[in-house]
């Protein structure tokens, strides 16, 4: 038995049956998403310490949970990433088991990054699910019986997966995009409303920090973005401004003796760049973090 998937995005609850044309639309019709678009664009960031971060990249995204391990065995406290000007970061989080995907993505992310992001997340949750369930315990005298560790209300009905997601409602931040003088960030805000309406899964839109609200304009210089690096914490699901600690004053001698050399001498630029990416990088692990 199937069902269908409702696409749809939400915010507080109420379904847009249409993608939002522009940000400013989104603004007008939702207040509020503008006034908590200010407040988490004019506060502080916070500078972020490498130990327990899953740091993703421009055109990467990863999904991790409360309890996550990263590559270097810590554990994952918080996710995020940095760099970013028209970029957008896209945030999808289900608040019952913590499951998070958090993306970095830019003018040439498709629809398929969106909705391999979202397979790759759907089937975290379905792992976290099942892991709080232990479906049978040997008794005191030998024999097998049926248990639910934590639901003490547990009913022995089966439910339908497919039922189950389409129903789930899940939070969605987007963060980052700010008013560039060319007007791009605009075109890729109203493509990935898009695509991210277009997802079969519903998404209450709880942060939109685009455009004017994360714009920063001096009176001789071009306009700016107010946050450029954006963490969530995996356990409490709070989104913050983020400087994270990453630095090029202790190279390795590798890394050292390439910047010595004369550009023209460096004949694999790509080597260059994935060493200073690792460098760049340390002390950062990685969980589900994969390119698009």
């Amino acid at each position: 038995m199937t069902f269908e998937v409702s696409m749809v995005l939400l915010v507080s609850g109420l379904e847009l049956y249409s993608p939002p044309e522009s940000v400013e639309r989104i603004y007008q019709q939702f207040p509020r998403l503008r006034q908590t678009a200010e407040k988490l664009a004019n506060k502080p960031p916070k500078c972020v310490e490498p130990t327990g971060v899953m740091y993703v990249r421009q055109k990467q995204w990863g999904v991790t949970y409360p309890e996550d391990k990263l590559d270097n065995g810590d554990k994952v406290i918080c996710c995020g990433t940095e760099d970013v000007l028209t970029c957008h970061v896209i945030i999808i989080r289900d608040p019952y088991t913590g499951v998070s995907s958090i993306a970095h993505f830019d003018e040439f992310s498709k629809q398929s990054s969106f909705e391999k992001m979202v397979e790759s997340f759907l089937e975290k949750i379905r792992e976290r699910q099942e892991g709080d369930w232990e479906y049978w315990e040997e008794g005191a005298e030998g024999d097998w019986e049926y248990w639910e560790s934590d639901d003490e209300n547990y009913e022995e009905e089966s439910v339908d997966p497919v039922k189950k997601e389409s129903d789930a409602v899940y939070e969605l931040y987007i963060v980052g995009g700010y008013n560039d003088d060319a007007g791009k960030a605009k075109k890729i805000s109203r493509r990935f409303f898009k695509h991210l309406h277009d997802l079969k899964v519903r998404l209450n839109l709880v942060v939109c920090c685009l455009w004017e609200p994360n714009t920063r304009r001096y009176k001789d210089g071009p306009a700016q973005p107010k946050i450029s690096g954006l963490c969530l914490d995996v356990n409490t699901g709070i989104i913050e401004s983020a400087v994270f600690n990453r630095t090029f004053t202790d190279f390795s001698d590798g890394i050292r003796d390439l910047l010595l050399c004369f550009p023209p001498l460096i004949k694999n630029k790509s080597t260059l760049k994935q060493m200073i990416a690792r460098q760049e990088d340390r002390g950062y692990g990685k969980a589900q973090v994969l390119c698009v």
